[in-house]
């Protein structure tokens, strides 16, 4: 009875624990000007958003208006 307790548990953690939102498409960071890179990214209902970084690796990264 323990294990199938246990057993229907991990199960169900394993069923309704994950995400059915898939991760964002983003571009590749872009040089903007010195010192500036910046990054789109789309997610699958088409709402885009804008990150801008000090370097192509994404560092210090924050999210900015897309306009």
């Amino acid at each position: 009875m323990k294990y199938s307790l246990l057993a229907t548990i991990a199960f169900a953690a394993t069923m309704f624990g994950t995400s059915a939102m898939a991760e964002p498409s983003c571009g590749l960071w872009n040089w903007q000007s010195e010192g500036v890179y910046f990054q789109v990214c789309v997610n699958d209902d088409g709402s885009r958003h804008c990150y801008q970084a000090t370097d192509a690796n994404g560092s210090n990264a924050k999210e900015v208006s897309c306009s």
